[in-house]
């Protein structure tokens, strides 16, 4: 039997709060080639800063635009292709930080290899490397059901949603995996909206629409509406 949206899960779901603490590293690169090289050598915690985190700090994505790299060919490079390859690019797509990195390589080294002169950036447009710290706090917002939890994701703050649906994935080690999603498949099974969650394309996504998508897909595979909880 179907579970409905006031089946009481077995833990509920507490929602948590973040921001983050950006960290430049002293190390910055001007031109496409010294990117390329530095992309080979730093830390897996930086790549997912200019990947992921930094939608939160910037207050990203824009949709054009959803990583660091994409944005850097962009505006200091002024390469609108190259700013498209690296914006069509999604890291979800792979299991680990490892293949991202390799992946995100991959695109430099052929971009690389069919041009005459390196792209530099202009002055005072080069890429500074960063890591962040994430400062994590609970919320008073939980959810029992699943009817709560459509209600409590109207409540929470954006930086909820991208703690629970982008974060998470680093902090599982699974890049196809998140809180929402889990806590679901545990507490009610559900099988197919734990996959339509999980194969959204939330990279391209702003966190609003992650927001609203979801609640989206727990009615549409419920048949029930989404109401505010109490």
């Amino acid at each position: 039997m179907t579970p409905k949206l006031d089946e009481v899960a077995e833990n509920p779901f507490g929602f948590h709060e973040c921001f983050l603490m950006p960290m430049p590293l002293g190390k910055k690169v001007v031109n496409l080639r010294e990117l390329l090289e530095s992309l080979r050598e730093i830390d897996e915690s930086v790549l997912f800063y200019h990947l992921i985190q930094s939608r939160l700090a910037m207050g990203y994505p824009l949709v054009e635009y959803p990583n660091d790299f994409a944005l850097w060919a962009a505006n200091a490079l002024q390469d609108s292709k190259l700013a498209e390859k690296l914006s069509s690019f999604d890291p979800f797509e792979y299991q680990n930080l490892m293949l991202v990195r390799q992946a995100v390589v991959d695109i430099l080294e052929e971009y690389l290899w069919d041009l005459h002169v390196v792209p530099w950036a202009r002055p005072g447009f080069e890429f500074h490397f960063c890591q962040a710290s994430v400062v994590v706090m609970h919320s008073l917002i939980s959810a029992r059901t699943l009817k709560e939890f459509c209600g409590a994701l109207t409540q929470v703050g954006l930086d909820s949603i991208y703690y629970h649906f982008f974060e998470a994935r680093w902090r599982l080690g699974e890049l196809k995996s998140d809180d929402f999603s889990f806590w679901i498949e545990t507490n009610f099974g559900l099988p197919e909206l734990v996959t339509a969650i999980r194969d959204l394309d939330v990279y391209f996504y702003s966190l609003k629409e992650v927001r609203e998508t979801l609640a989206g897909l727990i009615h549409q595979h419920l048949g029930e509406i989404c109401d505010h909880p109490g």
